[in-house]
């Protein structure tokens, strides 16, 4: 039986049959934004005539290239994909089932959800075994990074728009309102879930009106809540971007005929300067512009009453901590404000929490403490065996392949946490409620073990 053929605003689409799920890869949400369009917010693509063959995964946004970095990049990057579950190996669509939204992390910098290789089937998130065991449709998508999507040019032309990777998210959003009923899903039933910088958008779009009515509610995976810049921090931090590459202020557009090569390499070296400056939030930020982005996220949701899952890991700093050298701990504490948490862990240990604490814990507490509307509150504690033995333990981002089960190690315990988690996720997914307690100041935090 072949796959159903589905109708979209922009054309018709047919995916392929894997694991379980009916998917539909490298679809445009967006024109590409290069030439004209670079910098600049997206808008529709041209629609297409015939069946859109939707059996491959698109090219990844350009990155800096590291921990978390993903390949295959590219600045024609804005497309999504969508996993259907089957119904008992029924093809037909199914009406009505929830929706889940990804946003992945990576410091605004790195990351993305096409192919690992050009033209390739094999996806950098395979969401077939999460979509199945939720019982939703699982939608993932690209959207632009760095100086791409996120660095301040707009104060110095009109030629740039602000924000455009957020705005990005804002157009996969829309396409997934206007067209998942007819892969069967509910778009009154939207759920975004992402991590770190991907959960710090949910907060964001959480506050920007042009976001509004887009989806329903959000699960919060580890958020830099509070990583977001002025507009004058943003300009200064833009000025010392464009001084690195020789580029006038007055003549920004030269950024146009920057090589892909020459974008990678400065992205590294502009995020370590700010490092060394002391500032912990990530160097490619969004920026509070008092009219795309009015105000601080973590103030704004302040007004929202959407339904809330938030949690953190047990040990999130010791992915940025670990690596440091010890003689040079001391130092790092001192000129990025990290104060060691109380405790009889190692000196490493302690300044690793206190990190946690800074970044994500206080900044999370503060918004589940204010917040108006349902919420609840996890605690990831589970550490899988190989990142016991090289002494990670339960670091940042260390729950994604838990999640999605898409472990490469897979054991025992990691399997049975991942599908706990799956559950939790579905559940809420379903009836905005995780299925425990919502979050009191000091308690009510589910742990995850």
């Amino acid at each position: 039986m072949s796959e159903p053929i589905i109708k979209t605003e922009y054309g018709e689409v047919q995916g392929v049959s894997e694991h379980g799920c009916i998917v539909y890869k490298g679809i445009p949400f967006a024109k590409p934004p290069v030439g004209d369009l670079a910098f600049r917010h997206p808008v529709s693509p041209e629609p297409w005539d015939g069946v859109f063959h939707a059996d491959s995964g698109s090219a990844n946004p350009i990155q800096d290239q590291g921990g978390f970095s993903v390949p295959n990049n590219s600045q024609d990057c804005l497309y999504l994909n969508i996993f259907v579950p089957e119904e008992n190996g029924k093809k037909e669509v199914q009406k009505g089932r929830p929706v889940m939204v990804w946003i992945y992390g990576g410091s605004y910098n790195r990351g993305g959800s096409g192919a690992k290789s050009a033209g390739s089937a094999d996806l950098i998130f395979n969401m077939s075994r999460f979509a199945k065991d939720t019982g939703t449709i699982v939608v993932t998508f690209n959207y632009r990074l760095n100086l791409y999507g996120f660095l301040n040019l707009h104060f110095l032309s009109e030629r740039f728009d602000p924000n455009c990777g957020l705005y990005d998210q804002i157009f996969a959003l829309k396409f997934v309102r206007n067209n998942i009923a007819a892969f069967g899903g509910d778009p009154e039933n939207i759920t975004l879930f992402g991590q770190s910088a991907g959960a710090a958008c949910i907060l964001a779009l959480m506050s920007m009106p042009d976001a509004e009515g887009l989806f329903q509610k959000g699960i919060i995976q580890s958020a830099c809540v509070d990583h977001f810049f002025t507009e004058e921090e943003s300009r200064r931090n833009t000025k010392s971007y464009l001084k690195r590459l020789n580029i006038p202020e007055s003549e920004p557009e030269h950024l146009l005929d920057l090589s892909a090569e020459i974008v990678t390499a400065q992205n590294k070296a502009y995020s370590a300067a700010l490092r060394r400056s002391g500032d912990v939030r990530c160097a490619f930020s969004p920026v509070i512009d008092g009219k795309t982005l009015p105000e601080p996220p973590s103030k704004a949701v302040l007004t929202r009453t959407l339904p809330i899952l938030m949690g953190t890991v047990l040990q999130e700093g010791n992915l940025f901590v670990n690596p440091i050298p010890a003689i040079a701990l001391p130092f790092t504490s001192l000129l990025m404000h990290i104060k060691p948490r109380k405790g009889t862990g190692s000196y490493r240990q302690r300044i690793s929490d206190g990190l946690s604490d800074y970044v994500y814990n206080i900044p999370m507490k503060e918004i589940l403490e204010h917040y108006p509307g349902r919420s609840w509150c996890y605690s990831y504690q589970h550490i899988r065996p190989a990142h016991k033995e090289n002494g990670m333990g339960c670091f940042h981002a260390c729950e994604i392949p838990v999640l999605f089960g898409i472990m490469n190690d897979a054991d025992e315990g990691s399997e049975a946490t991942g599908v706990f988690m799956r559950k939790i996720w579905g559940t809420f997914a379903h009836t905005s409620d995780p299925g425990f307690e919502p979050y009191l100041p000091d308690h009510s935090i589910h742990v995850i073990s």
